[in-house]
């Protein structure tokens, strides 16, 4: 058995382990966390540099069980959706996390090596903090992204504190954390409070440099923030929408317990007792409706019915999700052919290919329509990853009846136009995480933005309140005010600040209305993007050619070496 001696240390190390775990998940699972994640990689970094500095075995698997219990803490409830889903999000997430540390850790090992000495060095935590970040960017436009855990987004509720993502986007926020962080490990380090190891005599001066460094650090951002919030002021130039939440239960009561012509009449009485003459947008929640042909739109019940309704409120119009569906006969349309598909995703039936479409549709009183498909699609649960690698299997393509079980997109977003010139961009659910993307439906001219999501999937968790919060920064990011419309999870109207104005609660029909101020101007984010990602990106890839250099400078060393 252990003494008593001995058992000290290695629970005290586990209780590292785990007050960072914690400290990086209550930011995503409690509203007033945020301020966490600015001290949350530390005791993390002190149990790593102790593995380190003691040739701790296994300690490349307890780094990746590490950010498998930060995952599983925070984004688990995806399981009520899909189990599947939720174990790629988890070991998908978790792996590539991982990777990036495991990284930052060969880099420092190598660099210590050819240099001769392990003393402390800014070098490698530079590296670290550059390949995050660029990993973190690169992951919003992979096959398998899942952006959920983007540092950044930690500070969704705490808007107050983060008003300059309008000049940086979400992945500034990574960057401020990852430097406090390490600050703080510094400054922990040279005043000799870490217990697993000594650092070198520092400079007299030095202590207390890092620890002014750090204070300003954490407090000049937030100074700035808290003046541009409070100083901060709308164009007066208001639009009056109606957003509406049908509860409708998503799994069973949407295509099984409820007829469409029930949904639709759920959907209108709630726009009838809230609507006015002054309304010009009625925004229900995603997929509301489906099997809607897109050469046949005004044919279908739904669009009929609200079309009627219209009839009452001439000068509205209805923004809703919809499944839709395009048909692409053989005999009728241009590269489509029995044995060729016309779009990777295209499914087959006798005569023709069709795609669907996870959709959202726009509908004035005359019956004038535009269609926008939902281009940031969930892995697994909307596409298949991979699809051209995936398309070269002919023969398991065919017995699928198609190239794929996916979603269809399209290449760009599209923007909406109401006959008063309005214009109003929306997001489908999942692409409300991507800022980058969102970004883009400004650059096409969107004055105000709309959110349709259903977020039932995921029952009373964390899920539905992190995905109503991340719309809280693409406010910021983008000055553009929201209207969001969720089936069964949190509707509301956020304005330029990432303020929510007005809210529902949770799994209740219910509906909303208020003004929301249109906005023309262009933040320096929506017209650069993420300088700070692409910055990070390109001294990540010199700083892996610095470590190459020296890998290949001591192989040619040893290579004449032994010649000799």
């Amino acid at each position: 058995m252990k003494n008593f001696r001995e058992y000290i240390p290695v629970a005290f190390r586990w209780g590292l382990f785990f007050m960072s775990v914690l400290f990086l998940s209550l930011p995503f699972l409690n509203p007033h966390c945020g301020f966490m994640a600015l001290f949350a990689w530390v005791p993390f970094l002190a149990l790593e540099r102790y593995w380190y500095e003691s040739d701790c075995k296994r300690r490349g698997w307890i780094c990746v069980l590490f950010f498998v219990c930060w995952n599983l803490f925070t984004i688990m409830w995806l399981r009520y959706a899909t189990w599947a889903g939720a174990l790629g999000a988890l070991v998908g997430n978790s792996a590539q996390m991982a990777f990036v540390f495991i990284l930052f850790r060969l880099f420092r090992k190598h660099l210590d090596k050819q240099r001769g000495d392990r003393s402390f060095r800014m070098l490698p935590y530079i590296f670290l903090v550059a390949t995050w970040i660029g990993w973190e960017y690169f992951y919003t436009d992979s096959e398998l992204s899942f952006p959920w855990l983007m540092l950044g987004n930690a500070f969704a509720n705490t808007v107050e504190w983060v008003q300059w993502y309008e000049y940086t986007g979400a992945l500034g926020g990574s960057l401020w954390i990852w430097i406090a962080n390490i600050a703080l490990f510094r400054v922990l380090n040279l005043w000799g409070i870490l217990p697993f190891f000594e650092e070198d005599r520092p400079a007299p001066r030095q202590p207390w440099a890092w620890l002014i460094g750090w204070v300003l650090w954490i407090a000049l951002p937030i100074a700035g923030s808290l003046y541009r919030y409070h100083t901060y002021e709308e164009v007066e130039n208001p639009r009056e929408f109606v957003v509406l939440q049908p509860n409708i239960e998503p799994h069973v009561g949407k295509f099984k317990g409820l007829s469409r012509e029930r949904q639709d009449q759920i959907l209108v009485d709630l726009a009838q007792a809230y609507v006015t003459d002054s309304t010009l947008f009625l925004v229900g929640p995603e997929t509301f409706t489906w099997r809607i042909d897109e050469d046949h739109v005004t044919s279908f019940s739904t669009v009929r019915r609200f079309s009627s309704f219209l009839q009452e409120h001439p000068a509205s119009h209805f923004v809703f999700g919809a499944i839709t569906i395009k048909y692409y006969p053989w005999d009728r349309y241009p590269g489509s052919t029995e044995h060729q598909a016309p779009t990777l995703t295209a499914r087959k039936q006798p005569g023709y290919w069709f795609d669907t479409f996870n959709a959202s549709l726009i509908l004035d009183v005359d019956g004038n329509h535009e269609i926008f498909h939902k281009s940031k699609l969930v892995p697994f649960a909307e596409f298949v990853p991979f699809p051209k690698l995936i398309a070269r299997f002919s023969e398991l393509a065919i017995n699928l009846g198609g190239t794929f079980s996916s979603y269809g997109t399209q290449d760009e977003v599209s923007v909406f136009t109401a006959n008063d010139g309005t214009r109003i961009g929306t997001a489908i659910c999942y692409e409300s995480v991507y800022g980058d993307y969102c970004r883009d439906y400004v650059l096409k001219g969107a004055q105000v933005m709309s959110i349709i999501t259903n977020d039932g999937w995921w029952r009373d968790t964390p899920g539905y309140k992190q995905h109503l919060s991340y719309a809280r920064l693409r406010a910021i990011e983008l000055r553009r005010s929201i209207a969001r419309s969720a089936n069964t999870g949190i509707s509301a109207l956020i304005n330029q600040r990432g303020d929510i104005v007005a809210r529902t609660q949770w799994w209740e029909e219910a509906a909303l209305r208020g003004n929301l101020n249109l906005n023309e101007d262009l933040t320096f984010y929506v017209l650069h993007g993420d300088i700070i990602a692409r910055l990070s990106q390109f001294l990540s890839v010199l700083l892996l050619l610095y470590w190459l250099s020296f890998a290949w400078s001591a192989r040619l060393a040893r290579v004449q070496r032994s010649n000799k």
